[in-house]
């Protein structure tokens, strides 16, 4: 009459295929787990380089700032604080010069350009040779100046 259920009919499955289906369910679950993990890992390791980033470019933006604060306060005639200034403009500029390594180290890339930090660079040895031979400082200073201030702008859209 009834006719009895049965593992071997039309809708049933077969041992090796559950295995295989369980096997299947347990490595979909393993691979979520481990996406899970290294989302936990990497999401916060994303905000510190950034954060790591931003310090770098505030830093440059800082020594970068100072160094254009301290050439405005240089005379014109060679005064006799402007040898102090220009090694407090050089230390600037070597400070601004070494983040940007470090950031290029760091893998964020050149922050500034080398070419217009080695520009400042030798702009500040020639003014302070000039100084020390008391010949007019006027066009180094005004030189530095712009200098400076392209840095300035550049760094200042590092953001």
């Amino acid at each position: 009459m009834y006719r009895r259920y049965s593992q071997t009919g039309e809708g049933a499955v077969s041992s090796s295929r559950r295995f295989r289906n369980r096997l299947k369910n347990l490595l979909i679950i393993i691979l979520l787990l481990a996406l899970i993990a290294l989302s936990v890992w990497a999401i916060p390791a994303l905000r510190d380089r950034e954060s790591n980033k931003a310090s770098l470019i505030q830093r440059i933006q800082t020594e970068c700032g100072e160094a254009v604060r301290q050439t405005s306060s240089l005379s014109r005639n060679a005064g006799a604080d402007s040898a102090s200034i220009l090694a407090r403009i050089r230390s600037n500029v070597y400070a601004i010069r070494t983040l940007n390594a470090l950031g290029n180290s760091s893998g964020f890339g050149s922050l500034v350009s080398e070419e217009s930090v080695m520009t400042i660079q030798n702009l500040v040895d020639r003014y302070l040779t000039y100084i020390t031979t008391g010949m007019d400082t006027g066009e180094y200073q005004t030189s530095l100046q712009n200098a400076l201030g392209e840095l300035q702008d550049a760094v200042q859209n590092l953001n």
